[in-house]
This record gives structure tokens, sequence and C-alpha cells, in this order.
């Protein structure tokens, strides 16, 4: 579900022909284009509702996981690979290179699981419970449990296909540690002895996590020279996903505008933080891995691969941001002071 290695996301654009908002340079009320924005995000998230019966992945037949298996092809795009262009991995053996690729597709799933069982679900089963202020529960508590099916399916697709690359590649005992994204939130929220903002942490992530992963699945899902399992499971994942990117946009944006003022400040500012969290390239969980397989001068490439990024100037992508503020319809000054701090 998120990147583990050097590629840059970007949110998905608003669509076209999306009713203006106050800060587009429109001259009517901004209250009323405030409640015109709102409403629509009703409507869609009531829209995506109505349509999930026909479009949701886990109402279709099963995956079929005896498709043709080829030896020779890869299970994961070696541009994606943190350290693709380090000298050590380009003279590896080639076999060494090939299991550091099904290492990658194996990581990319297991971060599925984690992110989708420790960050989605429960961000789900806050809005459930009813434990957000001002979220209309009843209304959209349908909604939020289609998607919070969607995530259980999503880990049992991802499950089903790493247990094959696992057997393929005689790497059943391959086991990584704790993700950057879900360690970042938990260490964020444990800064904070209040439920609310435990729970508003756990949301800006959530959303953050739903929005940005589009493109990053978009990339395996149209790489026809690896393996075809792979590609389908991510294929499926993507289109689940997309119809997500919106749901969660929506979502955000009831959560905000049904929070107080102090309340709206904190999740803004929370919302700011994923994103960094999200474009970690997971180096702990690269070295481990690459130590189980007795890859050659493994140490030495992701220590380079730390130096690195320690002199790299890593910042927030604020156009991506920006973007994210203006679906969920952030008033400019909370905007401004979010992205400053």
């Amino acid at each position: 579900m998120i990147p583990l290695g050097s590629v840059e996301l970007e949110t998905a654009s608003p669509s076209q022909g999306t009713t203006a908002r106050p800060w587009d340079g429109d001259s009517s009320s901004p209250e009323l284009n405030g409640k015109d924005d709102l409403q629509r995000d009703h409507d869609r998230i009531e829209r995506l509702k109505d349509s999930w019966l026909s479009r949701a992945n886990v109402r279709k037949p099963p995956l079929d996981l005896t498709l043709h298996y080829d030896p020779r092809k890869p299970d994961y795009l070696a541009e994606l690979l943190p350290f693709h262009d380090h000298p050590i991995y380009q003279r590896a053996p080639e076999e060494y290179k090939q299991a550091a690729l099904s290492c990658g597709w194996i990581a990319y799933n297991e971060k599925t699981v984690a992110i989708e069982s420790k960050i989605v679900s429960p961000a789900c089963m806050h809005l459930i419970d009813g434990e957000v202020s001002g979220f209309p529960r009843q209304r959209h508590r349908s909604a939020v449990a289609q998607a919070l099916t969607d995530e259980a399916f999503h880990i049992l697709l991802v499950v089903q296909a790493t247990g094959v690359t696992r057997q393929r590649r005689r790497l059943h005992d391959l086991t990584l540690p704790s993700f950057d994204l879900v360690k970042s939130m938990q260490q964020h929220q444990e800064q904070y002895p209040e439920k609310w903002k435990k729970i508003l942490i756990q949301l800006a992530t959530a959303v953050v996590s739903e929005v940005m992963v589009s493109e990053y699945l978009s990339r395996l899902s149209n790489a026809f020279d690896i393996q075809p399992l792979n590609r389908i499971t991510t294929e499926i994942h993507r289109r689940d996903e997309s119809a997500h990117n919106g749901l969660f946009k929506s979502l955000g944006a009831v959560i905000y505008h049904g929070l107080n003022a102090r309340e709206r400040e904190f999740f803004v500012g929370a919302l700011a933080k994923p994103s960094l969290w999200f474009a970690s390239p997971e180096l702990d969980v690269w070295e481990a891995m690459l130590k189980q397989i007795g890859f050659p001068d493994a140490e030495r490439m992701i220590a380079d691969c730390r130096a690195q990024r320690r002199t790299k100037d890593i910042h927030l992508d604020l156009s991506t941001l920006e973007t994210l503020f203006a679906d969920l319809g952030v008033e400019n000054t909370l905007r401004s002071r979010a992205i400053s701090l």
C-alpha cells in the first residue's frame, strides 16, 4: 500500500468540474460555498455507499492463485528499491537481486497489512462507534463499514499473494520489523494524554494514507514485466483504493467541519505530519530483510542510503498538502499555520 523505495507520490488532483471553493477567487458568500461543498461531500459518500455492491472487489469472484508463475520474472519493480542505483546492488549476483525484489514485494504487502489493520481499520471503528465529535455517525455508518470490509479484504488479498511468493521463493521465514509510518503515528499519539487528540491523529493518518496511495499502486498495476499474480493483485487493490481516495477525502471534510475550532486546528496540524511519514524508505525493514537473505555488503549499502538521506533536505510536498487541505475545505489561516509548523 505504501512505497518502500525512492518513489515520489502526488495526491490525485481534484476532478474537473468541482464546485469552486471560497479561496478560489469566487466573490460569492464563503459561508454559502462552504455549505455547498460540504453537501457535495455528503452526497459523494452516499453515492459510493450505493455503488459498493457493484464495484467492491470483495463482492467479486476471488483471485486465481494458480496463475502461471514464471520464476524468471521479478516479483517487484527494481526502481522502487531505495538502493536500486547503488553500486553494491548493481554488481550483486543476479540471484541476490531477484531475492531482494521478492523481499520488496513481500514488504510492500506486509506494510499493507500493518496500515490496514493498525491505521485505517481503527480509524473506521472510531467513526462507526461515534467517537468523533460532530461526525454524523448514523448517516455515514454504512459507508464506513463498507470501507472497513474492503480493508479486511485487502489484507486477505495480499496475505494470499505473498504466501505464493514466500512458497515459490523459499522465503517462508522472512520476518520484518515494524514500519516507520505506523511507529511514527503511534509515537505521535503517545505525546498526548487526551483521547480525542489520539483519535484525530489516527484519523488524519488514515486520510493521508488512503489519499496518497493511488499513484504508487498505479506503478505496480501497470508493470507487465513482473509476476502476473503480483500485478493483478495490485490492480484489484488499486480499483478499491480509487474509490477510497474520494471517500476518505469526503470523510475528512465531514470530520473537519464537525469539529470545534480547537479540534479543527489540531486535526489540520495532524494532517501535515503523515505526508512525511508516508515517504519513508523503510531502511530498517530493508536492512533486516537483506541480512536474512545474505545479501552481500547489505549493511554498507544501507548505511550509505542512511547517510545520503541525512544529507537531503527532507520536507513536505507543499503542493500535495495544499491540494488535500483544499479538498477538505480547510480555512486559509489554518492551512498556513499547519504548513509553517
